[in-house]
């Protein structure tokens, strides 16, 4: 464009040629996709009928926990990733529980009863190295982490501990929420607990949000705690044995200082 036009006028013009070229090309396919009795929201439904399949059984729910805990080894945030798929169809999931259905993978399963604390279950451990912790290092990242950690937040240990690229906890961080995922999802599968037909809010704490998400099930308050329970003495043996581990480094330092 000329020099006088305004800069800022100048490149809201040119974005607009990527937009109409863009916006062509769907249209173009889209006709294309249409002689074939079908159209573009159909193809681009086809990965979400996958990802519906899969999260309707156990094993497919280990797979996608697999998923979401393996992009947070290496430092990408899994949880986003993965949970943009799966928020249709728990939203989908809940509707149909409200209507009498019993699908354990519906509302919000996953911060009611999977990941307690965050990503990989961390709040029994991030309580015990808060107020047990040998190590400076972990108590002061402990009482920093603690109170976030009760609203399901807890980047703060995922990237100060550090748990990503971390192979003293990656055992843990896999198999904490792929255990409290199969106890929560059995224990409504069976009946045991109401299946969830309400949305609270991700970051609501420990036992409340079961007991919002079933519309009153008490028996929710009680699975999530065990839930929680079972996913820290999966932790336990781990975080102490790495406890140990950099308390023993803090001390070899020490020494170093002194000689």
């Amino acid at each position: 464009m000329p020099d006088t036009v305004p800069a800022g006028v100048s490149r809201s013009f040119t974005a607009l040629i990527p937009t109409a070229a863009i916006a062509l090309t769907v249209i173009i396919i889209n006709g294309i996709l249409m002689a074939f009795n079908t159209d573009i929201y159909k193809i681009v439904a086809i990965p979400f009928g996958f990802v519906t399949n899969l999260t309707s059984t156990w094993v497919g729910l280990m797979v996608v926990y697999f998923i979401m805990h393996a992009l947070w080894i290496v430092g990408i945030h899994g949880a986003t990733i993965v949970t943009s798929f799966l928020t249709p169809i728990v939203l989908s999931n809940m509707q149909l529980n409200q209507k009498g259905a019993n699908i354990p993978f519906a509302g919000e399963f996953n911060n009611c009863f999977v990941t307690i604390g965050g990503s990989g279950a961390t709040l029994g451990m991030v309580i015990f190295i808060a107020f047990f912790a040998k190590s400076a290092q972990l108590g002061a990242l402990g009482k920093a982490s603690v109170v976030p950690a009760f609203f399901n937040i807890n980047e703060p240990i995922l990237f100060g501990m550090p748990v990503v690229y971390n192979p003293y906890t990656a055992i843990p961080f896999f198999l904490a929420p792929m255990a409290s995922m199969s106890m929560a999802y059995f224990a409504i599968s069976m009946h045991w607990v109401k299946p969830m037909i309400a949305q609270p809010a991700w970051p609501t704490p420990l036992g409340l949000s079961g007991f919002i998400g079933t519309a009153g099930d008490w028996r929710a308050i009680v699975l999530a705690f065990v839930c929680a329970l079972v996913a820290f003495l999966i932790w336990f043996p781990f975080i102490k044995f790495y406890d140990g581990k950099l308390y023993k480094m803090s001390r070899q330092k020490v020494q170093r200082r002194r000689r």
